[in-house]
Formats: C-alpha cells, structure tokens, sequence
C-alpha cells in the first residue's frame, strides 16, 4: 500500500524518465504519477508490452514540430529515448509542422535502411495509405505516432474523452446556460481538434438554454497563432459588443487561447471565462500568473504516448508480432491554483527534451 501511494506522489518529470527506462510501468501507474503533480487524469489507457531483446535495429522518427509544438516535442523526445534505451538506433529527419513536410520526411526515412518506419503526427489515414502500403512492399513495418496508420499499430491521444471532459467541465462552469464559441487550428489541419470540437457541438446541441456560436478558424502551426487567436476574438467582441452575449472561448490549441486572452485584456471585457486544451510554456505561465481567466485545461502525456510508440516501433523492428490496434493515453486536466506546479514539471521536460532532441537534428 505504501509503495502504490509512493507511486502517486511522482512528479511528472520523473513519471517521464521512468517511461524512458523501464517500460514495465503502465499507464495506470502513469495516471497516479500525474495526479501526484495535481494534474487530474481522468481516463486510464492501455499499456503497450515492452519490446523484447533483440538485433540492433533502425527505427525512422520523424520530427515535425515547430516553436508552437511544444507537447509534440516532448513526445519525440520520449521516443528517441524509448528506441536508445532498447537497444535501437533513431534515425531522424528534422521537418516543418505541416502535412506536406510530413510525408516527405517520411518517404526520406524510407530510403534510409530503417526497419521501421514511425509516422504522425498530422496525416490522416486516408493521407498516408500510399506511404504505409510503399513501406509495406519494402519490408519495412509502419506505426503510427498519435494518428492512425494503415493497417499498422498506433497510440493516439485519447480524443472523444478529452472533449468529454473539458466539454463537462464548461457545461458545469457555465450552470448549463450561456453562449460558446470554439476555436482550434484550421479545419482539416489536425484532426483531433476537429473531433473534439464536433463533439462539444454535439454536446452542447442537447443542452436547452446553451447555444454555440460558429467556429473560429485559428490559422497553422507556421503561423503567428497567437496574434491571430486575439485578432479572431477581436472581431468576435466586436460582433458581440453586449456584456453577456459571449459566455465562454473553448480553444483545442493553446496559441489562440492566449490570444483571445490579450483580446479580452485589451478590450475589458472580463465577463468571459476560457477553456482550454494543451500545455505549454507560455501558457502555464499566463495560466498561473492569472492576468488571463484561463481556468481549466485539459492536455495529453505526450511523454507517455512518445515512449509507448517507441516501444511499439521496436518490437515491429525485431519481428515481433503486433496487432494492428489504436493504443491511447489518459487525459489530464488542472485547474488554474495548479498551473504553477504544472509549468515547473513541464519546463524540466522541455529543457531535457532539447538537449536530447537537438542531437539528432531537433
């Protein structure tokens, strides 16, 4: 009993590295350890087997984020340790956070004497089908890095959950009344953000005295998306100049959240709460300095994700037989009183993240 409530009271950081060493922890470990940094996981997930010993083996990783992708990062950086820590060679291309850049990087890798192939994080299935069924023919096995991958494993963020939980959580803020507007990255961009904002639509459809206001495009990941979050809500106030006709911003990417923040600030109009997805630097700080009504955010262990699909690539690497299921992670949510906390275990990741990342071209 002792050791389980030891277990629990780990910090994100060390939750992280235990996932770079030893891949027998589970994920239901991995929700105590998060909720010990007062980070609240509210779904549990699959653990993915640890690769067995085996041959060296080349594994390709592409690494496609930007200065905005700090989560997706972290999640690279879990996976090159995962693929050191078993014996394994990452072979790495550096790209851009765009779908194009993408599959390019990951036709490159091919090319590569890899023995298998990761790909994510933007494509759609549908994107990539050419790529797998390519890699398929050249004896190289695919997995997919938090999107699905033809015919081939894949760890996912826990998306339907997520918007659950952060579409509960407004609904209850809001006393179930009041007027939404939703925002994330372009559609069609990333598809989890697309999801979960069809899902708080659904959601919020079937509260009476709720409406939702159309979405709001928020550009990609190459542009300056925090200055267009606040331009968007800018026009947004102006739209709706009454106090009381806007209850509420959702946003599934933490650029535009703070740039609706700065709308607000600049404009007074301090009657409407934010919600967020997804931790970053920046936004634990605004969170946690508490100029900006940010009061909920939900994200994803991309630590956690990174290290499993690490493992995964590895044991498809050495022949082993893997399944072609959708493994997922556990959705995490703070509140604003834990944003300070938050921010100190993330910003050991990243710092940990690019010190390791930038040997391989990160």
């Amino acid at each position: 009993m002792q050791d389980a409530q030891n277990e629990k009271q780990k910090s994100l950081l060390e939750q992280a590295l235990e996932y770079g060493g030893m891949s027998r922890r589970t994920l239901i470990m991995a929700a105590g350890a998060l909720g010990g940094a007062g980070i609240v996981p509210s779904v549990s997930a699959q653990a993915v087997p640890a690769p067995k010993p085996g041959k060296k083996v080349r594994i390709g990783i592409p690494l496609n984020y930007g200065p905005f992708n700090q989560p997706w990062r972290r999640g690279c950086w879990q996976l090159v340790q995962a693929v050191l820590d078993a014996g394994a060679e990452p072979v790495c291309i550096r790209g851009e956070p765009s779908k194009t850049s993408e599959q390019e990087v990951a036709r490159a890798l091919m090319d590569r004497k890899i023995d298998c192939l990761v790909m994510g994080i933007y494509s759609l299935e549908s994107e990539t089908a050419y790529i797998a069924d390519e890699a398929k023919k050249r004896g190289i096995p695919t997995v997919g890095f938090a999107v699905p991958v033809k015919d081939s494993p894949s760890v996912v963020e826990d998306t339907w959950a997520t918007a659950a939980t952060l579409g509960y959580y407004v609904h209850n803020a809001l006393g179930h009344k009041g007027t939404i507007v939703q925002t994330a990255e372009d559609k069609g961009f990333y598809s989890p953000f697309d999801m979960e904002a069809d899902q708080l639509d659904l959601m919020t459809k079937w509260e009476p005295r709720m409406k939702m206001l159309p979405f709001m495009p928020g550009s990609v990941s190459t542009q300056d998306q925090i200055s267009k979050g606040r331009e968007n809500v800018l026009a947004l106030l102006q739209a709706n100049p009454k106090p009381g006709s806007v209850n509420a911003i959702v946003s599934w990417w933490w650029p535009l959240i703070l740039g609706a923040g700065q709308a607000l600030k600049q404009t007074g109009r301090n009657e409407i709460r934010l919600f967020n997805h997804y931790f970053s630097d920046q936004l634990l700080t605004e969170m946690a300095s508490k100029n900006f009504p940010i009061e909920f955010s939900t994200d994803v262990p991309w630590h956690t994700l990174g290290k499993q699909t690490g493992d995964l690539a590895v044991a498809l690497a050495r022949g082993e037989k893997v399944q072609p299921i959708r493994y997922r992670v556990p959705v995490t949510a703070i509140t604003q009183d834990k944003a300070a906390a938050a921010l100190a275990e993330v910003q050991k990741m990243d710092k940990a993240a690019i010190a390791l990342l930038g040997k391989y071209g990160g």
